[in-house]
């Protein structure tokens, strides 16, 4: 009986260090980790194969690894760019963001937002970020003074690199080459908040 015992517990333990073993620590853990229908098909359109490979690719598209951070910055075979930033949550776990924006001429896109345990990634966007309507985001121009229109309400999130403040910008608002920023979005370690 007491090796059985034995037994179980130690299984139990070998199975919990796995578990640990193989949960993210950086944000480029947790990108590589990505689903693999998610940034998985080079610039031909060929579904990339193997986890090596996989690897591999998805590295090939880092021009900002900040581990420190917990941010990175992809650019590929599109137009437009993608972010990956980790937001510490209250309980000491991540939220995982993730924005993509195309651009040809004008930008738009969107942000996304992922928890991640024990292998299986869930959508918690709904439970963590404000859901904004077109006429929250037409509001938001309207209060900048900014036409909609010719160019509509094209828009896009900015992670950032530092902080936990998400923007929400357009790039055809003003003459400036910097991003106009029309929103933002303040991390409370539990859910985004609309700046006032």
């Amino acid at each position: 009986m007491k090796k059985t015992i034995f037994l179980c517990a130690l299984l139990t333990m070998i199975f919990s260090a796995n578990v640990l073993a193989q949960q993210p620590k950086t944000v480029t853990d947790y990108f590589l980790a990505f689903p693999t229908d998610k940034y998985a098909t080079d610039i031909e359109g060929k579904k990339i194969t193997g986890k090596a490979n996989l690897a591999k690719f998805r590295k090939s598209l880092i021009k900002v690894e900040d581990v420190k951070n917990g941010y990175l910055k992809l650019e590929g075979p599109w137009e437009g760019w993608a972010e990956i930033a980790l937001f510490k949550k209250k309980d000491g776990s991540y939220l995982i963001a993730h924005a993509e924006s195309g651009c040809g001429p004008v930008c738009d896109g969107f942000v996304k937002f992922y928890t991640y345990k024990a292998g299986k990634w869930a959508d918690v966007t709904s439970n963590v970020f404000p859901n904004l309507t077109e006429a929250q985001i037409k509001k938001a121009f309207t209060d900048k003074k900014i036409d909609t229109t010719d160019s509509g309400l094209n828009s896009y999130f900015l992670l950032p690199q530092t902080g936990t403040t998400i923007k929400l910008a357009c790039n055809e608002c003003s003459d400036a080459a910097n991003d106009f920023v029309l929103m933002e979005f303040a991390w409370n370690g539990e859910k985004f908040t609309t700046k006032k």
